[in-house]
């Protein structure tokens, strides 16, 4: 995954959770995912699978999209580099 990509969307959860008036350690227990889970991807440093996404829209009540609506087809570019 791209990393800059990775970054922005832990800049979107994290801009979501704190905009719900949640902590790192509440939607923790929210989502069932490990607040250091949760920190990591806030923080770009760890990649977030599909079921994780899921847990992350049902526990801030948004949508899928909602957690995308940083991407740019033109700024993110896939590139077989960053696998």
């Amino acid at each position: 995954m791209n990393k800059e990509f990775q970054k922005e969307f832990g800049k979107k959860l994290r801009e979501l959770r704190i905009k719900k008036g949640l902590t790192q350690e509440e939607l923790s227990f929210e989502s069932y995912i490990s607040r250091s889970h949760i920190g990591m991807i806030e923080q770009g440093k760890r990649d977030i699978s599909l079921s994780a996404i899921f847990k992350l829209s049902r526990a801030l009540n948004v949508d899928f999209l909602t957690l995308f609506e940083f991407d740019n087809l033109e700024k993110y570019k896939y590139d077989t580099k960053d696998d």
